[in-house]
């Protein structure tokens, strides 16, 4: 069948890595989804993936995306695998022509390899998407909208008030994705503070590898003229507040704080988009790869959004180490690298399910 043949116009979706821990949730949204039909199931762990082949109907299982593109190219291809795998998969998925592809987060190791992957998209016209920070925060965009349409007034400063806990670019990154979203503005410098990876939270053998990603504060110098003060990592129900000279909105769940006014004239208002039922988080996550596909355009919450998060990371650390100096942002050197906890790295078969917090690999029920 050929890449422009859909039947009944539905979009022909593959899941790369579809019987892991987050891949099992893109498998299930593409599967319940009327307009798509999902041609295969990549993944190497065999007995789990055929349960969810089982489970969703799913006639094509294949160890490695090469097989399927050997016989087929989908519309759409979703890799949810270990970051080391990102590149080599999503590359040889664009340069057979597959329109649109995603991965999820860190977006990789080095910024010389999201350069790459970043890239290597564009120079195919394939529209990329990347984890899912812009619906992770009920109405995050339209929230967005608003406080760009000057709701709030000029923005005058904005935070990260919990802090990048555990790890910045395998978690942190959702944040600061979230906050380039919200105020509209690039980050041009850094000035950072980490600290040592949680008790418990690294397996030991890799802990004092001064590589590896572990927590971060500290200040971030935007576009706008702003300052964002990303606290030290605490228990705030509160992904990104921002502030402008006549209002206040912090986001996050189950809905967004929006503050009108200042002094005794605040007060929290209600926009009518709020109103809306945004629908689940993993539907509206692979709804905006079915328009990439129908637009020609970039996907929302995509590759250069997570290559941004990953520099700043790399940048906080990098301040870090040199008595928490202004670092200027782009950065020259694009080798720099910050090495995410081993299960984003390896995947839980190769680093343990357990070494995360999970009691186990995902099942097919």
């Amino acid at each position: 069948m050929s890449s422009s043949e859909r039947p009944e116009g539905k979009y022909r979706v593959a899941v790369v890595g579809g019987a892991g821990t987050w891949g099992r949730h893109y498998v299930r949204a593409y599967a319940e989804h009327p307009d798509c039909e999902i041609v295969a199931l990549i993944d190497r762990a065999k007995d789990r993936r055929q349960a969810f082949a089982d489970r969703y109907g799913i006639d094509t299982v294949c160890d490695d995306v090469e097989d399927l593109l050997s016989e087929t190219i989908p519309d759409i291809v979703s890799a949810i695998v270990p970051v080391h795998q990102s590149l080599p998969v999503l590359r040889a998925c664009v340069e057979k022509g597959v329109k649109v592809v995603s991965c999820e987060k860190p977006i990789a190791v080095s910024l010389a390899e999201a350069d790459e992957l970043v890239q290597v998209c564009r120079d195919h016209g394939s529209a990329f998407g990347c984890g899912t920070a812009h619906y992770e925060v009920p109405h995050l965009l339209h929230t967005a909208r608003w406080v760009q349409a000057g709701h709030i007034g000029k923005l005058n400063s904005a935070a990260i008030p919990a802090g990048l806990p555990n790890e910045v670019s395998g978690a942190g990154c959702v944040q600061l994705t979230m906050l380039r979203a919200l105020t509209g503005m690039e980050v041009e410098w850094v000035e950072g503070w980490t600290l040592p990876p949680a008790v418990g939270w690294l397996p030991e053998a890799f802990a004092t590898d001064p590589d590896i990603d572990r927590p971060a504060y500290g200040r971030l110098g935007l576009s706008g003229g702003i300052v964002c003060e990303i606290s030290q990592p605490r228990q705030v129900a509160c992904r990104v507040s921002v502030t402008g000279e006549t209002g206040q909105v912090w986001l996050g769940q189950p809905q967004s704080v929006h503050i009108e006014g200042t002094g005794a004239e605040a007060a929290p208002v209600y926009p009518e988009f709020l109103k809306n039922d945004e629908g689940e988080i993993f539907t509206n996550v692979v709804e905006r790869l079915m328009r990439a596909f129908d637009t020609g355009e970039e996907a929302q919450c995509n590759g250069h959004d997570y290559r941004q998060a990953l520099e700043i990371a790399i940048a906080l650390k990098l301040s870090a180490e040199r008595n928490h100096e202004r670092i200027h942002l782009p950065l020259e050197d694009r080798s720099l690298r910050i090495l995410p906890h081993p299960y984003r790295q390896h995947g839980g078969d190769v680093a343990g399910w357990q070494s995360i917090g999970y009691s186990g690999p995902p099942q097919a029920t």
